[in-house]
């Protein structure tokens, strides 16, 4: 069975060797030499061939766009991270001011705000630099901007946008709207560029909506002001029968009926120590009846970087549990590898979850490993 085989197979619910293998955020030149089996110096001169190469030790069949670590910054270990202090001097009211400036229907929006040759182009664009990045692997579409845009934190910092959802959600919720308007103008791209080059009929998207407690704001403020206009936007891809999967940082179990509710039919990067119930995901269906997608496996905030290689091996199995033999499982890590995961962790994961076969998987109910070895401690 080749890789994109065993992609296109999990995706359809048929059967497969073992469940697909997606790789592509690991960060730390030292660590991706390491793991190809090749000096620094030589990942320096060519760091996407290492990245490429440390993939191919792993057994990935797929790659997400691949975060690509520095070749001068040996010791980087975050990509893209939005620091509070970039946005001194930004207030709630500039939220106010930008709503204030946003056409009232959508035709106006995408006749003042939209440059349809310029978004196709540059979606176009995006899936050949993607394709060349994932080169000798299945590209795993995704982008981040196909549903209303939450991460208006990453514009205005955390304290403006939530003291605006207070002051003014309904300024809030037209920014929403708008992203949204163009979001699903731009998804029809998308869906071409997955058609024409014979991809995953899957997105990975999502935005950080949750911390480890639970949704930034009201859940409340978000089933009216926030998801109705992100089901607007991903409803082209859910007529399409593409799988939408979210990605989950903290506790989004307040949140994952209205996730369901706009398209979503797969989730990616549970903390679980934050109290996501897997098997509760697990037992949920979409709404055309879609058994639920998993990018999951591995904890990079406990098992991968703290565990040892047996307690690795038994969270691939707690996987495999809970989607009752790796029905739906793309082996995938939580979120960006650090450079503090010992790389025999990363290997032993993947190649276990290689040799397991799922037509054989008795699956059993079970807790999650680390919160077992958790409680044994505190009780020492």
């Amino acid at each position: 069975m080749t890789s994109k085989e065993r992609i296109f197979k999990q995706l359809a619910g048929e059967p497969v060797d073992h469940i697909p293998l997606i790789g592509g955020w690991v960060l730390g030149a030292k660590n991706i030499a390491e793991i190809a089996g090749i000096s620094v110096a030589q990942y320096q001169t060519d760091p996407l061939g290492g990245v490429h190469a440390a993939n191919r030790v792993l057994g990935c069949d797929g790659l997400v766009p691949p975060a690509i670590p520095s070749p001068t910054d040996l010791d980087e270990n975050h990509q893209g991270e939005v620091r509070e202090e970039s946005f001194k001097g930004v207030e709630a009211e500039d939220l106010l001011a930008y709503a204030e400036k946003i056409p009232d229907t959508e035709e106006q929006v995408l006749a003042e705000r939209f440059n349809e040759k310029k978004a196709q182009a540059d979606i176009a664009a995006m899936y050949d630099m993607h394709l060349r990045n994932t080169k000798g692997f299945t590209l795993i579409p995704n982008d981040w901007g196909i549903s209303a845009n939450f991460t208006l934190f990453a514009i205005y910092g955390y304290q403006a946008f939530l003291e605006a959802t207070a002051f003014y959600p309904e300024a809030v919720e037209k920014i929403f709207w708008e992203s949204a308007v163009i979001a699903r103008r731009q998804n029809f791209y998308h869906i071409d560029m997955i058609k024409k080059h014979d991809l995953p009929r899957m997105m990975f998207t999502g935005h950080d909506i949750c911390n480890q407690i639970g949704p930034m704001c009201s859940p409340k403020y978000l089933k009216e002001s926030y998801w109705p206009h992100s089901k607007y936007a991903l409803e082209p891809f859910v007529k399409e029968g593409i799988r939408l999967i979210h990605h989950c940082d903290g506790n989004v179990m307040p949140i994952i009926d209205d996730m369901i509710d706009v398209g979503y039919t797969g989730f990616q990067g549970f903390q679980y120590e934050c109290g996501v119930d897997p098997y509760n995901l697990a037992a949920r269906r979409g709404i055309n009846g879609e058994h639920m997608l998993f990018m999951a496996g591995l904890s990079v905030t406990r098992t991968l970087p703290f565990g040892t290689v047996e307690e690795v091996k038994d969270e691939i199995e707690y996987c495999m549990d809970y989607t009752d033999g790796g029905k739906g499982l793309f082996l995938f890590t939580s979120n960006v590898v650090g450079i503090e995961v010992p790389t025999i962790n990363l290997k032993t994961a993947y190649h276990h979850a290689a040799s397991i076969n799922p037509e054989t998987w008795i699956a059993k109910k079970r807790e999650w490993p680390w919160s077992l070895r958790e409680s044994k401690t505190l009780l020492r």
